[in-house]
């Protein structure tokens, strides 16, 4: 087999390469302190693709005088897809069993498009449904870069067949190294570029798609190609050296480009962009380290035993880990040590078992063999037969909503305000900054009160129409899903990048409320954004210096403490969810789990002791009594309609409550009236 036309040298330090890959992500995704940019383990997965797979093409070329794209294609069908499918499968199932069927329709929605290798193109092109959390936690999500791999195997065979064509290449198989090389240098630059740009106009896209990427393959295959004596067949003999290097340094380089990047690099970042060249580096310099000296130290230690061990299984493991942590998550697994170091284990324990029997036998053994042809038709078989099965579990088992336990017809998850239910779209999201108030109410009222907010401030929005009713008063929204009502740049994952959207939205919604002078201004933003303590007082104050001009009061709601599971999904009949909450009282119950709410709370007071007309209305201790929050209040109403926004029926619940804390800090309405009063009989009304 070592000299076979369809394989290339085994190098032992490239699967060590691979162990640190896999390590890095299995780490990031679990959350493991000081490896926030371990996602940078995909990077090296594709630089070393294009080492691996131009290797073994040009080889084939040099050997046979062309290349025999479907016996390429079935290689990689046998070596990659059962063991994706089998996972699939088995997620899938377990997703069933384990899960309600909110959770998992929610965390589903790309199996067809995983079952294909197309995911990919669902996660840049899907518009998330902002209220779904569980969407951005998709068991499936990780297979977007296997998607990026089959894309390139379907692509760069034809490119490696053009460069042996080009000038002459075509007689005389020696004369392709040239062409190879411009080829792959006009790849890396057209790539590079492309990814640059849309990690400016569309960083979905430039996370997510292959032609953004196919600068990472080029850099690997440059290194191939560079190396590989063309004249001779079947060949690596160098025909460069890097000999005024050593090559331990360049490796040990590579190393900490690799490791270095995972450490210092985090979600935040709009990435890839120019950040991804260091980890490529990285990946190439332990390449090129190894294919100069098979004695270099970073080479002697990635080919140690463990790390090739690790690398056999890097491709299975990369399969089982993130669902694995995703399910164990929902059942509170990943909050200790402990439970996420036993998660890990099962990952790998899984990943053996699929090497051994799923990866291996299509791969090496009695199942490696079959023809090409049949090979395809099998595959594209087995892809239709899990698609269907998909849709047949969808159909019959988990496509239908299921209703609280105990409350017939009652679906939480919509008894949401009302500006969701209006023909006009109030809350554009992503989209556009454009701003939309949205209003209910007469527009020739005395009395304007106006809620600006992201949608945990908005959630008031009924309550506010209760107190501040027609036809005295007109209450007007003005809202934008995940907007901090701070003035504060921020990163934002749906866009991959700052959320320029929400600054030009919220700039706009201000000039609105100086221009239109409203009563009442109440402003709400979730006290989940990551701000420090002086970006929340100071940007708030910042927000406020303008409001407190235009209107006569401004009142602040604190963000409300969120769930650390879904509410509707926990009271689901059956309960699946209560042994997991292990400081519960009662069913979906569970002790405060994060300070932010109470935290933002005291910068906001801070902000608003600033200024004379600005005041505080906080609600947390209504949604969280003693600091315990609970899917379902005492008296049988459901509390939250997600894991963090709370339904309608909740807040209007409470309006006796809030009409007297609003009276209390002297912004109810008929003190706002009173005050109108008194001041036009002075003379001193605006």
């Amino acid at each position: 087999m070592a000299n076979s036309a369809h394989t290339i040298p085994f190098r032992r330090d490239i699967q060590g390469l691979r162990a640190i890959a896999i390590a890095l992500v299995v780490l990031a995704h679990a959350h493991v302190p000081g490896f926030a940019g371990g996602f940078v383990g995909v990077d090296v997965f594709f630089v070393l693709s294009g080492y691996l797979i131009t290797g073994l093409l040009v080889r084939e070329r040099l050997s046979t005088g062309g290349i025999r794209y479907s016996q390429f294609l079935s290689r990689r069908l046998r070596r990659l897809l059962p063991a994706m499918l089998v996972m699939l499968i088995v997620i899938l199932v377990l997703a069933t069993l384990l899960l309600s069927a909110y959770e998992t329709r929610m965390q589903t929605g790309s199996f067809v498009y995983a079952a294909t290798w197309t995911s990919n193109f669902f996660f840049a092109f899907s518009e998330f449904d902002y209220f779904s959390a569980l969407q951005a936690k998709d068991l499936f999500l990780h297979t977007w870069s296997l998607g990026v791999e089959e894309q390139f195997y379907i692509v760069w065979p034809w490119l490696v067949v053009v460069a042996f064509a080009f000038l002459g290449a075509g007689r005389n198989a020696s004369n392709g190294k040239k062409p190879l090389l411009y080829l792959l240098a006009t790849v890396f630059a057209v790539s590079l570029a492309l990814c640059l740009h849309w990690s400016e106009y569309g960083p979905l896209l430039s996370f997510y798609m292959m032609p953004a990427r196919g600068w990472q393959f080029a850099m690997g295959a440059a290194v191939f190609v560079w190396f590989h004596n063309f004249g001779k067949a079947n060949t690596s003999v160098e025909e460069h050296s890097l000999s005024a290097v050593p090559s331990s340094l360049i490796g040990v380089i590579g190393v900490l480009l690799i490791v270095g990047s995972a450490m210092l690099l985090d979600a935040d970042l709009a990435y890839p962009g120019l950040y991804a060249l260091l980890p490529s580096s990285g990946a190439l310099l332990v390449i090129l380290a190894g294919q100069k000296s098979a004695s270099s130290v970073s080479n002697r230690v990635l080919a140690s035993e463990y790390f090739v061990w690790v690398g056999d299984r890097s491709y299975s493991l990369y399969l089982w880990h993130w669902p694995v942590l995703l399910l164990g998550d929902a059942f509170g697994v990943t909050r200790g040590v402990v439970g996420t170091a036993a998660l890990i284990a099962v990952s790998l324990f899984l990943a053996s078992a699929s090497y051994q029997l799923v990866e291996r036998p299509f791969w090496k053994g009695r199942f490696s063999n079959a023809s090409a042809h049949r090979t395809v038709f099998a595959s594209v078989a087995s892809m239709a037969v899990v698609v269907a099965a998909a849709y047949g579990l969808h159909t019959n088992v988990y496509g239908s909503a299921q209703l609280v336990a105990g409350q017939d017809n009652y679906n939480p998850r919509l008894d949401r305000p009302f500006i969701y239910d209006l023909d006009t779209e109030c809350d554009t999201y992503v989209r556009t900054s454009e701003l939309v108030p949205c209003s209910e109410s007469e527009k020739d009222a005395k009395h304007t009160v106006v809620l600006l907010g992201d949608s945990i401030g908005a959630q008031w929005a009924d309550l506010l129409t209760e107190v501040y009713s027609q036809p005295d008063w007109r209450v007007t929204v003005l809202t934008k899903s995940a907007c901090a009502i701070v003035d504060e740049e921020y990163y934002y994952a749906p866009v991959g990048g700052t959320y320029d959207v929400c600054s030009d939205w919220r700039e706009t919604a201000i000039e609105h409320l100086v221009k239109t002078r409203p009563d009442i201004v109440f402003v709400g933003s979730s006290a989940h954004y990551e701000f420090t303590s002086t970006q929340w007082t100071d940007g708030v104050g910042r927000i406020l210096e303008p409001l407190s001009e235009a209107a006569k009061q401004v009142v602040l709601i604190p963000g409300t403490p969120a769930l650390s599971f879904n509410g509707p999904a926990c009271l689901e009949s059956p309960y699946r969810f209560s042994f997991r909450l292990t400081d519960s009282r009662r069913e979906c119950e569970e002790a405060m789990v994060s300070t932010d709410s109470d935290d933002v709370a005291s910068y906001l007071e801070i902000a608003a002791n600033r200024i004379d007309n600005v005041s505080v209305l906080n609600l947390n201790s209504i949604v969280c009594p003693d600091k315990r929050c609970a899917a379902q209040s005492m008296d049988g109403l459901t509390v939250f309609r997600d894991d963090k926004h709370l339904t309608v029926s909740f807040i209007r619940s409470q309006l006796p409550n809030v009409l007297h804390r609003l009276q209390r800090l002297q912004v109810g309405p008929d003190y706002i009236k009173d005050a109108a009063t008194v001041a036009a009989s002075n003379g001193t009304a605006r």
